[in-house]
């Protein structure tokens, strides 16, 4: 059983760090590609695009993974227990994009993992 808990924390940490990378990922594809137009030279310069690349990878493998937490928690505990991603997300924001949170936000970033800790534990 721990085994298992282990084995689910490592695979939650791993979707979480595909999504910081997937967002770094997307910020540097739209500042290399430029103001998105519906054209195919467009989609073919997106699609040629390394960042592109390893934005939609990192989000493929992400969901592939997150297969396995919701097999193990169900549905609704595994749909939590991913909202790992989403602090990953907003602290790659806070740290490598430079993003400011309000004081409201850091104490909601603080209840999310909290509550991950305590989905995490049954």
């Amino acid at each position: 059983m721990l085994v298992l808990k282990i084995y689910l924390w490592l695979i939650n940490f791993i979707i979480a760090l595909l999504t910081a990378i997937n967002v770094i990922a997307w910020g540097y594809a739209i500042r290399s590609v430029g103001n998105p137009e519906f054209s195919l030279r467009f989609i073919i310069k997106l699609i040629l695009n390394k960042w592109y690349l390893l934005a939609i990878s990192a989000a493929f493998v992400s969901s592939l993974l997150s297969y396995t937490i919701l097999r193990s928690k169900g549905v609704l505990a595994g749909r939590y227990f991913l909202s790992l991603s989403h602090v990953a997300t907003i602290l790659t924001a806070v740290l490598v994009l430079g993003e400011n949170l309000k004081p409201i936000e850091w104490i909601g970033l603080i209840l999310v993992v909290i509550g991950v800790i305590l989905i995490g534990r049954s």
